[in-house]
Parts: structure tokens; C-alpha cells; sequence
């Protein structure tokens, strides 16, 4: 009994805090030109995926899109999914952040689905080179 209202409560946790998340991103998308959102859903309008970037990630990925870094954090986050950031350095540097994304599972569908938005969210840009960690579904 404890486990399965354990259960209930984190899917209810998700429900709504994926609901609250999804109107924050497109409040962004609403007042911010060149914002970026993309996201899919399973299960009764389940947030399976979703991928944003800002104006400013995309002008820096203009600039420096010579070696972008894919990589992802390893389900450390509070639901257990992968959290994935494309990354560069700068002129100067530092980090530049160009793309983030939170997935369901870490298949080789998922990842097709990034990639994909990825591309259309940069104009089909590619980048010059892309490094990656042993994954084998990247």
C-alpha cells in the first residue's frame, strides 16, 4: 500500500509540475522572439520529452558551432531523466549552453527525435563536429 501511494503521488507530482513547466515555456515562446520549444507526450498527455533553447543560445551557436559537446547528466534530476546539454566554448573560454533537453529513456528513438529538433531549431546548421560520451543509443 505505502509503495502504490508512494506511486500515485510522484505521478501526480509529474503531471503537474510538467503542466506548470509547459505554461512557463510557452509564456517564453509567447514574448520572446527566436525562443524555442518542442515537446511530446505519451500516456494520457504524459511530458515524455522536451527540448528548448533561447535567442541567445541560437546566436551563440551561429558563432561557434565548430565543436559542440552532447552529453547528458545521467537521470540526476528528481524524476530520474536524462537531462541533456549541447555545449561549445566561446572566444573567450566559457561555456556556451546552445540547447537543453529532458527525455524519457535514453533510446536511440529518443535521441533520432532530438537530433531532429535539433537541426530544425538551428535552420539545419550543422555543426562542424560533434563529441558525445560511449552511449550507444548517441
Amino acid at each position: 500500500m505505502y509503495n502504490w501511494i508512494d506511486a500515485k503521488r510522484q505521478d501526480e507530482a509529474f503531471e503537474s509540475n510538467s503542466h506548470a513547466a509547459l505554461m512557463y515555456l510557452q509564456l517564453k515562446v509567447n514574448s520572446k522572439a527566436n525562443f524555442y520549444c518542442r515537446f511530446s507526450t505519451y500516456r494520457k498527455d504524459w511530458l515524455a520529452n522536451i527540448f528548448w533553447r533561447d535567442s541567445h543560445s541560437l546566436f551563440e551557436y551561429q558563432c561557434f558551432r565548430d565543436v559542440l559537446v552532447f552529453d547528458n547528466t545521467y537521470k540526476t534530476n528528481a524524476y530520474a531523466k536524462p537531462f541533456l546539454l549541447f555545449v561549445d566554448v566561446n572566444i573567450h573560454h566559457s561555456t556556451c549552453i546552445f540547447r537543453v533537453a529532458l527525455l524519457s529513456d535514453e533510446t536511440v528513438q529518443s535521441y533520432r527525435l532530438l537530433l531532429i529538433t535539433l537541426m530544425d531549431s538551428i535552420s539545419h546548421k550543422h555543426p562542424i563536429s560533434i563529441l558525445t560520451d560511449i552511449d550507444e543509443a548517441m
